[in-house]
């Protein structure tokens, strides 16, 4: 788990392209409005806990990246892949800057569900994990395949950090009226946050059927696709990941 307050504060540098930011070193260094330095060292202390946690189940050599913990007031001007600003409170992550960063709101927005102890933690170990996947160029996916890999790594870190994540995983409703390969083109906010909800309960649900194992595997057979991967072949994929009996436990489960 992390612990708030436990980094010390660097004078603001070059590298901080929001005026009067912080910065706190390490190997995910933290830009940070002055206000929100307590938060700064929490986000951090998670920031590196995932960041060697993710080096490790991937097998893969960490990417360089930075976070940036952004004001409420300052959110149009952070960091982003184009001019049009993003929605309030959602975090993300852009490789508009050097390093790629991962952006995080001072609040979460409401659509955010459920609020727990590990809301925090999952949702930026969700994003790291997605610098780990874009740290080099990989194949479009259907959105499923792409948000599951982020979603089991962000249970699989809780699991090595001795995070519990069942009462979060029991205010999940189970059955928002689609299933995560069922869910097609333009969703609101309320449907996006189910659907990785979803993602997250099929990801807790594989590691304690298969172990952590699997998503070394995915994560390298999404780099070694050289083409578009398509539902058929996304399904493939995973199965395959998975390992021996994994085709009848996909059926098996309400979200898949």
């Amino acid at each position: 788990m992390g612990r708030a307050g436990s980094a010390v504060d660097s004078p603001q540098g070059q590298d901080v392209p929001l005026p009067g930011y912080g910065r706190l070193g390490g190997e995910v260094p933290v830009l940070y409005a002055p206000r929100l330095g307590e938060k700064a060292g929490e986000v951090r202390d998670y920031l590196e806990e995932g960041h060697r946690a993710l080096a490790e189940i991937l097998s893969v050599e960490p990417p360089g990246i930075s976070a940036y913990l952004v004001a409420d007031e300052d959110w149009k001007d952070a960091p982003r892949e184009n001019a049009r600003r993003y929605p309030p409170g959602l975090p993300y992550f852009t490789r508009s800057v050097e390093p790629p960063a991962l952006v995080l709101p001072e609040k979460f927005s409401p659509v955010i569900e459920p609020r727990t102890r590990a809301t925090l933690p999952l949702t930026i170990w969700h994003e790291l994990a997605h610098a780990f996947l874009l740290g080099r160029e990989v194949v479009r996916t259907p959105a499923w395949l792409g948000e599951f890999v982020p979603q089991a790594a962000s249970a699989a870190i809780a699991g090595r950090a001795d995070l519990s994540i069942e009462e979060h995983l029991s205010y999940i409703d189970g059955e928002p009226g689609f299933t995560v390969r069922s869910l097609r083109g333009p969703a609101g906010a309320r449907d996006q946050m189910s659907f990785q909800n979803l993602l997250l309960v099929l990801g807790a649900a594989a590691l304690e059927e298969f172990g952590e194992g699997f998503l070394k595997r995915l994560f390298h057979g999404l780099r070694e696709e050289g083409e578009m991967v398509g539902e058929e072949r996304a399904e493939e994929l995973l199965a395959d990941a998975l390992g021996p009996g994994a085709p009848e436990w996909l059926a098996s489960r309400p979200e898949f």
